[in-house]
């Protein structure tokens, strides 16, 4: 296939305009942007200037050669050999005879990123997993089958480790949910050996003194049998007769590209590649954090619809909203939600949360009880360990429960979490280990046998010195979806494994994901595509199921991708000093002003100092494969500061040079906040306005 990518215009006032520079060399194309040359008047002094030129040319590009090689580093290319610690991952993910592309189409080429750049690795450091404590956990629960309630008892194993010369008195208490922020305990009650854990207690935390004083606290978080739940799924299953109905399992991990995915988790995504699981390596993000792209996924509503329909600032507003997990409920299924990082949490970071809970299993109320009362040790800010386990692992174990609990009956489980991956780079290779043996354990269970299992992330990571790099700025907008379906599924349709194969190298969104899941529910034979808004993603008409074959010829408009996000094109740097250049930023920092100035009716804007542009960091041109949507417009990509808050930014923009200056250039998603603005903003809860804000009271 031959590339039909057009020229960018390189008439004299355009690259004027841009500044380009005729000594500028051209990147690789894993890079994705190139430096544009241009054409000057071949005249005798012309060629004795260039001489002179290429002369200083030459004397400049050895001194910075040599304080590369000798300061940064040879190249850009990392030797895996010299490396210690470096799994190479095996696989296959770029567009078949394509080498270097994930998606390669007239609509969209997305490049395959090298995870093992010098730029990236240099701020990469393996980092092993360290038990949170040394002594394993006193109790445990287990369920029972015959009784149908969970047993507490002492290990009996671990019990020798314990400071116990005379007598242990051990008692439980319940944790119950008060509201979305609030949760109590109840009575501590006492008991010996073991106690049956009442089916209408979700979880407890369990004490332990000697005469001494406390020697041991611990929580457990369960999965107790609800009579309600067994009617309903009894209900349902008398309904199916006999056929067979997918379970669906999500596991979401916060902030890990694609490519981070098999530079940090290398055993985790090989065992992936090994076992069947369709990659989608075309997975692109549809806006900023986590909230948004959650939401296109599990609402089929924008950021924008989302405020409107199910407004998170409002009690009860989330309530009120169309969530994938309410259809499955409403269809016979069991429900269940956990995630990690309570102050963090998704639908609660600045916002009110859920006035009821959500689902039929519920972690939040448990984590709220347990990060207050156990021992908490705290890694860039998060919690970390929470007792003998790590936040992330009650997560990834209350999911494992409850897929072994209802492994014999429809299941919807939506599980995530930020602790080991929300920050940093590097942390998340801590868990490798962890999280192939723990698919392992979902295998061993049973659950992948009956259950459609999908694990992803939201986006790539958003700050830190990696994310003003070119990789970093890819890596943000391409998170990892991998797709497991179960053995019955492939062979009562083997036209979704053929779809998922095709769809590895195609333009894919959460909106997309959407409406796999919805399709998944029409699988069952308990409802049908007819069922109001269950073949639409509200926000995205020509989105559609994973399981059929996505068209080559997306582009990112046609699945309501703004242009910053889209990771569709490449980019040419260009001068950015220039008069053009200068003329975007200061019409982006005006739009960042005006943003916060009418922002919930002008109530907020007497909190936050007008921004100013300090300096314009980095200037890119898109070099669009396909122009015929664009009206006339072309697409820059800046980095830039501000002042007074000395915020570094990153903002895609329009710009038409045929209307007015006050016209002629507009923002496209939102504008990108590259470094921490922490303590910058705290005047301000509102999450879609505080990177923006810089609280008046700084200035004294």
């Amino acid at each position: 296939m031959s590339d039909k990518r057009p020229l960018l215009d390189t008439s004299d006032s355009q690259a004027e305009d841009d500044g380009c520079n005729s000594n500028s060399r051209e990147f690789s194309k894993t890079t994705g942007i190139t430096y544009k040359s241009t054409a000057a008047a071949p005249t005798v002094f012309w060629y004795g200037r260039q001489i002179l030129l290429r002369r200083k040319l030459f004397v400049g590009v050895l001194v910075v050669f040599i304080f590369s090689y000798f300061v940064i580093g040879p190249a850009d290319v990392l030797d895996l050999d010299s490396v210690s610690g470096i799994v190479q991952v095996h696989h296959q993910s770029n567009v078949l005879d394509m080498e270097g592309y994930l998606v390669y189409s007239n609509q969209c080429r997305i490049v395959d990123l090298d995870p093992y750049k010098r730029e990236v690795m240099r701020h990469f450091k393996r980092v092993s997993y360290k038990p949170c404590k040394q002594r394993l956990p006193l109790t445990q629960v287990r369920y029972d089958e015959t009784t149908r309630r969970y047993v507490l008892s002492i290990n009996s194993t671990a019990f020798e480790e314990y400071p116990v010369k005379h007598t242990l008195s051990c008692c439980y208490m319940g944790v119950e949910r008060v509201s979305e922020t609030n949760v109590s305990t109840t009575h501590c009650q006492h008991f010996k050996s073991k106690a049956q854990i009442a089916n209408t207690t979700d979880s407890v935390i369990v004490k332990c003194s000697t005469e001494r004083g406390q020697i041991y606290i611990n929580g457990h978080a369960t999965i107790p049998e609800r009579t309600e739940i067994r009617q309903r799924l009894k209900q349902w299953r008398k309904q199916d007769q006999g056929r067979r109905v997918p379970s669906v399992l999500m596991i979401g991990i916060d902030s890990i590209s694609r490519v981070n995915l098999i530079r940090a988790m290398p055993k985790t995504a090989q065992y992936l590649y090994d076992n069947d699981w369709f990659e989608l390596a075309g997975y692109n993000k549809i806006d900023d954090n986590t909230f948004p792209n959650i939401m296109a996924l599990m609402t089929g509503y924008n950021l924008s619809n989302a405020m409107k329909h199910c407004n998170p600032y409002v009690s009860g507003g989330l309530d009120k909203c169309d969530f994938v997990w309410k259809r499955y409920k409403q269809h016979g299924y069991v429900t269940a939600y956990g995630e990690d990082a309570v102050k963090i949490n998704t639908f609660n970071y600045l916002k009110k949360g859920f006035k009821q809970p959500p689902v039929d299993y519920y972690l939040r109320p448990y984590l709220a009880a347990a990060e207050k009362m156990l021992d908490v040790n705290m890694v860039l800010g998060l919690p970390h360990c929470l007792g003998f386990e790590t936040e992330s692992e009650h997560v990834y174990n209350y999911a494992l429960e409850f897929a072994r609990r209802y492994r014999n009956e429809s299941f919807f489980g939506f599980f995530w979490t930020n602790t080991h991956s929300h920050g940093d780079i590097s942390q998340t290779s801590s868990m490798d280990d962890y999280l192939r043996d723990y698919l392992l354990r979902l295998v061993a269970q049973g659950t992948m046998k009956h259950s459609i299992v999908v694990f992803f992330s939201d986006h790539g990571l958003r700050f830190g010195p990696t994310r003003s790099t070119w990789s970093g700025h890819l890596e943000e907008r391409l998170p990892f979806l991998f797709i497991w379906l179960p053995p019955f599924m492939r062979s009562q349709h083997p036209e979704f494994v053929e779809a998922l194969r095709l769809n590895r190298n195609r333009l894919t969104t959460p909106y997309d994901l959407h409406l796999t899941l919805k399709h998944i529910l029409t699988l069952t034979g308990r409802t049908n595509s007819l069922e109001t808004g269950l073949d639409t993603a509200k926000d995205c008409p020509q989105c559609q199921s994973l399981l059929l074959p996505v068209p080559l010829n997306r582009s990112c408009e046609d699945v309501a991708i703004a242009d910053h996000w889209c990771t569709c094109w490449s980019y040419d740097a260009v001068y950015k000093n220039s008069k053009t250049i200068r003329h975007l930023g200061e019409r982006v920092v005006h739009y960042l002003n005006d943003f916060v100035t009418n922002f919930r009716n002008g109530s907020l804007a007497h909190l936050c100092q007008p921004l100013a542009l300090q300096t314009i960091t980095s200037a890119y041109k898109a070099r669009i494969v396909d122009t015929a949507d664009l009206s006339g417009n072309q697409v820059y990509w800046l980095t830039f500061s501000t002042s007074p808050n000395q915020a570094l930014y990153e903002a895609t923009v329009r710009y038409n040079k045929r209307l007015p200056s006050e016209e002629n250039v507009m923002v496209t998603g939102s504008v990108s906040r590259l470094n921490s603005y922490s303590g910058e903003a705290d005047c301000m809860n509102d999450f879609a306005i505080k990177k923006y804000c810089y609280c008046r009271h700084k200035s004294g």
